[in-house]
C-alpha cells in the first residue's frame, strides 16, 4: 500500500467516524479533487474497513489494559481488604481481635462484611468472657469516597453485637485513640446487648439496646445519636437523642454530651422496700463527668411497701450526674405527694465503707398534710392523724440490703397545728383527756357513753424533734395541747409493729381529783399535794400499748 492509498485509508476512516460514508471529497493520484457523480454511489474499501477494524481493537486493547490496572491497583490497595480493617480494628480498641470469615465486596458499593468478630482484652485470662463479640459486621463505603476521602466510610451495620464490660478498676477507661483518623457517616447496631459486671456477686447489668444509631461518627468530631432500650434498674423503656463528643481520649470525663431523654414504664419494686411506675422526661448538657439535667417524674402508685398505702408522687427535679461514676446529686427537687408540696437537695452516690449508691436527702415541708406524711410510713386507713404541718429533716439510705424502714434512718424537727386523730377511739381519749383536765365531769359522762360523737378537741402546737433508726422513731422534746392540758413528753414509736411507749409530764388546769371520778378520785385527792400547783396540777404520765390500743394513764414509774 503506497502513501496516497494510506491517505486514502484514513480519509475513509475519518468520514465514516462523522457519519458521512460514501459521499464528500476523496484524494486522486493526481492531488485533485472531484465530487458529484463520481462520489456517487461509492463503496467503503476492504482497506477501510480493516483499518478500522484495527483501530477499534486497539481502542478495545488499551481500554482492558487500563481497566486491568485499575482492578490490579484496587485488589492491591483496596481499603476494604482483611488486613487493613483488622488493621483498623485494633487501632479503635486494643486487644487481641479474632475473625471467622471474610469476604470483600466490589460493586455496586466498595465494602467488606466480617463475621465472627471478638475482641479480648490484652490481660484476660483464657477462660474470661470476650469484651466485645460481632456476629456480622458490614461495611459499606463509595468509589468517590476513595479519591475524595479515603478515610471516610459511608455506613457501618453491626448485627449481633455484645459488649461485657469488666469490673472498672478505679474508673479506669481505655476510650478511642486520638490518632484514629477514621470517619463513619452512619453507625447502626439494633438488638445490642450491654452488660456491666457489678462487684457484689450478683448477675451484670444488662441493657437490651433495641435501636441504636450514630451518625458523623469519629474521634475528633461530635457525634448525634438516637437510641431505644430496656433500662435494667429500674426496669423501663428508655428512649433518648441528641449530641456525644468529640471524644476526649485524654480525660474521657470532659467529653461534651447533650440531648433529651425519657423514661417510661419503669418499675420501682427494683428497689427494695417502695413500689410504683415511674414515667420521667427531660433534657441534659455538659460533659461526661458534670451531665446537667432537668426534668419531670410522675409515679401515679407510689407507695412504701411496709405502708401498702399508694399515692401520686410528681417531682420538677434539677440533678447534676457524674457519667464515669454513676454518682447523682440533686441540686433542686421540688416534689408533690398527694396534696403535699416540699422541696429536697442531697445526692445519690458511692461513700466509702458502702458496696452501692449512698442516698443522702434534706427535705423541707411548709404548710404541708401530716396525714400525706403519715402514709408513706403507716399502714392502713385512715393514718393516725390529720393536720397541718411543717418540717425539716435529714434522711439517709445506706445500701445495706435491708427492708426499707429498717435502712433508712431520719432526724428531724416537725409541729403540727389543728391536729386530730383519725381514729375515732383515739381521739375519744384525747377528748376525754382534755374534758378531765378542765375538771368538766359532764363532758366526760357525754363522751364515755357515746365515744363516736367527737368533742372538737384539737391538737394544738404539737412539735417536737425525731430521729429514726431501725424501724424505730425515737421523739424528744414532744409537746402539744389540748384544752385544759399542756404535755411534755418523750419515747418512741415502732413503725414496724406500731407500739408506742411514751412518758412525760401532764399539766392540767383543775386539780388532779377533779379529772378523776369514781372511785379513783379518792385515791386522786391522795396524791393532790404533790401534783397540785396554785394553778392546776402536773402530774406523770404514761402512754403505752399499740396505735390501734393505746393507753392512757399515771405514770408511777416516771422514765427521764
Amino acid at each position: 500500500m503506497n502513501l496516497m492509498d494510506t491517505s486514502c485509508d484514513f480519509g475513509e476512516i475519518w468520514r465514516r467516524s462523522v457519519g458521512v460514508q460514501g459521499q464528500g471529497v476523496y484524494v486522486a493520484k493526481s492531488g485533485s479533487t472531484s465530487s458529484g457523480a463520481e462520489s456517487e454511489g461509492a463503496t467503503v474499501s476492504p482497506g477501510a474497513r480493516r483499518a478500522h477494524r484495527r483501530w477499534m481493537k486497539g481502542a478495545i486493547i488499551a481500554g482492558a489494559a487500563l481497566l486491568s490496572t485499575a482492578v490490579v491497583l484496587l485488589v492491591l490497595y483496596f481499603p476494604y481488604s482483611k488486613r487493613s480493617v483488622a488493621q483498623s480494628l485494633r487501632e479503635t480498641l486494643p486487644s487481641t481481635l479474632a475473625v471467622k470469615h471474610f469476604r470483600a465486596i466490589y460493586f455496586p458499593h466498595p465494602g467488606c462484611i466480617v463475621e465472627g468478630v471478638t475482641f479480648r482484652s490484652n490481660s484476660s485470662g483464657p477462660n474470661s468472657p470476650p469484651l466485645i463479640t460481632v456476629q456480622k459486621l458490614t461495611v459499606l463505603g463509595s468509589y468517590a469516597d476513595l479519591v475524595l476521602r479515603p478515610h471516610h466510610i459511608a455506613r457501618l451495620v453491626l448485627e449481633g453485637l455484645r459488649i461485657q464490660i469488666p469490673q472498672l478498676s478505679h474508673g479506669k477507661f481505655n476510650g478511642i485513640p486520638s490518632k484514629q483518623k477514621i470517619t463513619i457517616g452512619e453507625v447502626v447496631a439494633n438488638g445490642t446487648v450491654l452488660e456491666i459486671a457489678r462487684s457484689d456477686g450478683r448477675p451484670p447489668l444488662r441493657f437490651d439496646i433495641h435501636e441504636l444509631s450514630l451518625e458523623s461518627v469519629g474521634a475528633k468530631t461530635a457525634l448525634s445519636y438516637r437510641v431505644e432500650m430496656q433500662n435494667p434498674e429500674p426496669p423501663g423503656e428508655v428512649r433518648s437523642e441528641g449530641h456525644f463528643g468529640p471524644f476526649n481520649s485524654q480525660n474521657p470525663g470532659q467529653t461534651p454530651v447533650s440531648g433529651t431523654y425519657s423514661f417510661d414504664r419503669a418499675n420501682l419494686g427494683a428497689f427494695q422496700g417502695i413500689a410504683g411506675t415511674l414515667a420521667s422526661d427531660g433534657a441534659f448538657t455538659g460533659n461526661v463527668a458534670h451531665i446537667n439535667v432537668k426534668g419531670a417524674s410522675e409515679v401515679p402508685n407510689f407507695e412504701v411497701s411496709r405502708s401498702k398505702n399508694m399515692g401520686p408522687l410528681a417531682t420538677h427535679f434539677q440533678l447534676l450526674v457524674d457519667g464515669t461514676n454513676g454518682n447523682v446529686a440533686l441540686d433542686n427537687v421540688n416534689a408533690t405527694y398527694a396534696q403535699t408540696e416540699m422541696d429536697a437537695k442531697g445526692s445519690v452516690a458511692n461513700i466509702e465503707n458502702y458496696n452501692g449508691k449512698f442516698t443522702a436527702l434534706d427535705f423541707a415541708v411548709s404548710e404541708g398534710r401530716i396525714q400525706d406524711m403519715l402514709r408513706l410510713f403507716v399502714s392502713g386507713t385512715p393514718t393516725p392523724m390529720s393536720g397541718v404541718t411543717s418540717f425539716r429533716a435529714h434522711v439517709t439510705v445506706p445500701p445495706e440490703g435491708k427492708p426499707f424502714l429498717e435502712e433508712v434512718t431520719l432526724d428531724g424537727d416537725f409541729g403540727i397545728a389543728g391536729g386530730h386523730f383519725e381514729q375515732p377511739s383515739t381521739q375519744a381519749k384525747a377528748d376525754d383527756l382534755s374534758a378531765a383536765a378542765r375538771g368538766d365531769k359532764k363532758a366526760r359522762q357525754a363522751q364515755q357513753k357515746n365515744a363516736n360523737v367527737p368533742l372538737e378537741n384539737v391538737i394544738s402546737d404539737l412539735r417536737g424533734h425525731v430521729a429514726l433508726r431501725d424501724g424505730v422513731a425515737t421523739f424528744t422534746d414532744l409537746s402539744f395541747k389540748v384544752p385544759g392540758a399542756d404535755a411534755r413528753l418523750h419515747g418512741t414509736y415502732n413503725l414496724l409493729n406500731e407500739e408506742v411507749n411514751f412518758h412525760g409530764t401532764l399539766k392540767m388546769d383543775a386539780k388532779f381529783s377533779k379529772s378523776a371520778g369514781g372511785i379513783k378520785s379518792v385515791f386522786a385527792k391522795l396524791i393532790d399535794p404533790f401534783v397540785n400547783k396554785k394553778q392546776g396540777s402536773v402530774v406523770p404520765v404514761v402512754m403505752n400499748g399499740t396505735y390501734a390500743h393505746p393507753h392512757f394513764g399515771l405514770d408511777l414509774n416516771p422514765v427521764k
